[in-house]
């Protein structure tokens, strides 16, 4: 009642159809791939100090934003039931769109592969290296395990059938070793059941799985400390939704300063020679609201050391203009 209909909000414009201001078409880049076009939904599940959430949440960037999520009653892994349950509440929010669901070696089952395929939904989802599998070109089935494949290999078998006994597919088979980098690396392949047409959109698809394990590091040490709470179960849902809130509104605001080009004021800029950016979304939301109540708390200290640097009176006025922007997004 008071979550979904903020995420329609976000949504609506593309499902409508109709024309897109520039901030819309802004925002819907950010939460599509930039490649596919898909709205990519991350299944997950953690224990947040006995309490064993599974959330479904929606890829945005580096990070994922939850949209759906639930206490299960039980210890350990989700079942099946369980997974389309929560599915089935999150996917009529995305209609008229094409949906991807990630997964790790959690969500192995093929008859979850099944269920999504039947429903018109793309997937990828990773397998334990017990899976049999059936190639078009053979009568037997094989265990992944049992293929011969080193570091730096990728596969891809078209069409296969899995579960041997039952038949279900046809399905794709996308296999990856990423390469050893200075003796290290993973210490096995990824074995990625999918319904997308070949292996190099599969792997880039995937990895944006990453994304929950961030909301995850974040709602934990990495910020929310959810943790060290002490409340029952319905107030843990209610905090979770809080910080659901909270977490989702600093993302939206350090997409809004990096759109805007004005993030090198709020946040560091990345190392020289350094591709990727230092800070996300996220941390430039939180960084540039410290910024700006920093600013109003102590504006009579900050323009009384400006007035001590006047050779430096130009610069100071592109970040009270950047303040000024973002004071006027508020």
């Amino acid at each position: 009642m008071l979550w979904f209909p903020l995420v329609k909000d976000w949504i609506r414009p593309a499902q409508t159809g109709r024309e897109l201001n520039r901030d819309q078409r802004r925002r819907l880049k950010t939460l599509k791939h930039h490649k596919y076009g898909d709205w990519i939904l991350a299944i997950d599940r953690t224990e947040w100090k006995g309490r064993n959430l599974f959330m479904v949440s929606l890829v945005w960037g580096t990070h994922a934003l939850p949209l759906y999520w639930d206490v299960l009653k039980t210890p350990g892994n989700s079942d099946l039931r369980i997974q389309k349950r929560l599915l089935k509440t999150v996917l009529p929010l995305l209609t008229s769109c094409p949906v991807l669901v990630l997964g790790d070696r959690e969500f192995h089952r093929p008859k979850l592969a099944k269920w999504l395929d039947a429903k018109g939904v793309r997937f990828a989802l990773r397998q334990k290296k017990d899976l049999h599998f059936q190639d078009p070109s053979t009568a037997d089935y094989t265990v992944v395990k049992d293929l011969k494949i080193q570091p730096g290999m990728k596969r891809f078998y078209s069409g296969i059938l899995a579960n041997k006994g039952d038949g279900l597919g046809p399905f794709n088979l996308a296999i990856y070793w990423k390469r050893n980098y200075r003796q290290k690396g993973p210490k096995e392949p990824w074995y990625i059941l999918t319904n997308l047409p070949d292996v190099t959109q599969a792997i880039e698809l995937y990895q944006g799985r990453w994304g929950i394990e961030q909301l995850f590091k974040d709602g934990k040490s990495g910020g929310y400390n959810l943790e060290d709470t002490q409340v029952n179960e319905r107030r843990f849902l209610a905090l979770v939704l809080l910080v659901t809130m909270a977490y989702s509104l600093a993302t939206l605001e350090g997409q809004w300063l990096r759109t805007r080009c004005i993030h090198q004021y709020p946040g560091r800029l990345q190392e020289h020679q350094d591709k990727t950016l230092r800070h996300s979304d996220f941390n430039l939301g939180l960084y540039g609201q410290r910024w700006r109540c920093a600013m109003e708390l102590w504006a009579d200290l900050a323009f009384q050391l400006m007035a001590l640097k006047p050779h430096k009176h130009l610069y100071f006025q592109r970040g009270l203009h950047v303040l000024a922007l973002m004071q006027k997004a508020i």
